[in-house]
């Protein structure tokens, strides 16, 4: 189980390194005013926050596309509500947008600037829910691991005065 939860985290830090790596991908995009190459890199950040969030909430990887979509969206309602919740899918399904706009070049720069605030916005709001719920499961790994049950000396470990006061 301890294993488990070691990999999850790892595993999870990973996916959240390449977002941030994948930010300043879209950001480097954007001085050569690439649009297709920057719209991808938003759509690999947000990808690899759902990912690090799926891992998170269901202990294993995330493998297919599809799955991917209907967690997000479950995700972005049950943890932001319905208002915001329906506001951040909407987000979401541009950024699913810029993903089809790398292969296909359809978005003109007008209609690109205007999504990317949004997706901005999208980002921050995983990013920091990720950011919590990591370190949610970061503390409970280290209270397991750190955490040893007093013994007793009825156990023959420990002798009575480092028995814990009752």
């Amino acid at each position: 189980m301890t294993y488990d939860i070691f990999r999850i985290i790892k595993k999870t830090n990973e996916y959240r390194e390449r977002a941030s790596r994948y930010q300043q991908n879209f950001e480097w995009e954007m001085e050569r005013e690439d649009r297709e190459k920057a719209g991808e890199a938003l759509w690999g950040v947000v990808s690899c926050l759902i990912n690090a969030l799926y891992l998170l909430e269901k202990g294993e990887p995330l493998t297919k596309h599809r799955v991917s979509v209907i967690f997000a969206q479950q995700f972005m309602i049950s943890t932001f509500g319905e208002k915001d919740g329906k506001e951040l899918v909407d987000i979401y399904g541009k950024v699913e947008r810029f993903h089809d706009n790398f292969y296909h070049a359809f978005l003109d720069e007008a209609e690109f600037k205007k999504i990317v605030p949004d997706v901005i916005r999208l980002i921050k709001c995983l990013d920091s829910v990720l950011g919590d719920k990591l370190s949610e499961v970061e503390a409970k790994f280290t209270a397991q691991t750190h955490y040893e049950e007093p013994h007793h000396e009825e156990d023959g470990l420990w002798p009575r005065q480092f028995w814990p006061e009752e």
